[in-house]
C-alpha cells in the first residue's frame, strides 16, 4: 500500500507581497543615501543669531509673570506691579553685625490680602533673607515682614504692592 502525500504549495497574498516590496524597497534607497550620498555624513554648521539692539523681545501680549523685589531696611515701601507672584530678598532688618543676626529667632512674612505666609529662607552668616514666590491678588497686597530676636527685639515691616 502506497501512501500518496499531499504537497501544500505556499501561497502569498499579491497585496502583502507588494507592500513587503515597498517597504524594502523603501529600506534599501535609505540605506544607499546613507553610504553613498556626501550631504549626509557632513557636519552641519550652526550659524549665530543675529544680535538685538536694546531690551530683551518678548511678546506683547504677555505680562511679567514673577517679580523679584528688594527690600532695604530704612523704609516702608510702596511698589507698582503686573506680575502675579512677587520674591522678596533683602538684609535682615535690625542687626548691627554678623553676630547679632546669629540671635535671629523667626522670620515672618506674609501677605494681608490673602493670608499667604511665605516660606523664609534666612542666610545668618551673610545677613540676607529671600522667600519663596508669593501670590499676589489685584489691587493691594499689605505685606508684613518681621524679625524676631531672641533678646525681645522685633523689627518689623510693611510693605504695600499694588498688582495692576
Amino acid at each position: 500500500m502506497a501512501k500518496t502525500s499531499k504537497l501544500y504549495r505556499f501561497r502569498a497574498n499579491p497585496v502583502e507581497v507588494l507592500i513587503f516590496l515597498a517597504v524594502t524597497g523603501v529600506f534599501a534607497r535609505s540605506v544607499y543615501q546613507l553610504v553613498y550620498d556626501p550631504e549626509v555624513l557632513t557636519a552641519m554648521t550652526v550659524s549665530t543669531p543675529a544680535a538685538v539692539s536694546g531690551q530683551s523681545r518678548s511678546p506683547a501680549s504677555i505680562s511679567q509673570t514673577f517679580l523679584n523685589m528688594e527690600l532695604s531696611c530704612d523704609k516702608n515701601a510702596d511698589h507698582d506691579t503686573g506680575a502675579t507672584k512677587v520674591r522678596l530678598t533683602g538684609n535682615l532688618c535690625g542687626v548691627d553685625s554678623t553676630t547679632d543676626a546669629t540671635k535671629l529667632v523667626r522670620t515672618v512674612i506674609s501677605n494681608e490680602a490673602n493670608k499667604f505666609a511665605a516660606t523664609v529662607f534666612t542666610d545668618v552668616r551673610g545677613g540676607k533673607f529671600s522667600t519663596d514666590y508669593i501670590p499676589l491678588n489685584s489691587g493691594k497686597n499689605p505685606i508684613h515682614v518681621e524679625f524676631s530676636y531672641r533678646d525681645g527685639k522685633v523689627v518689623t515691616q510693611d510693605v504695600v504692592i499694588l498688582k495692576n
